[in-house]
């Protein structure tokens, strides 16, 4: 059987190991916060960037479209 001095020497043991385990939970709460953040940014500029191109491809098409019109060619459907 177990006596109070051992488990409060067993508490002991574990609070000292728990402890480093501690430390790194915390930086890797911060890197997590660090890297969401970097996602975030990177979602917004691949939004604007897709955007981008869409309205390129939409004045492009449009471009087209005038050129096919206007050589008469039939446009494809």
């Amino acid at each position: 059987m177990l006596t109070k001095n051992d488990l409060n020497e067993i508490r002991g043991i574990v609070k000292e190991e728990i402890e480093p385990v501690k430390k790194d939970v915390s930086i890797l709460k911060k890197d997590m916060k660090n890297v969401k953040h970097d996602i975030s940014r990177l979602r917004k500029d691949q939004s604007t960037m897709l955007d981008l191109l869409d309205k390129e491809q939409m004045q492009q098409r449009k471009r087209i479209t005038r050129l096919e019109e206007h050589a008469g060619l039939p446009t494809p459907q």
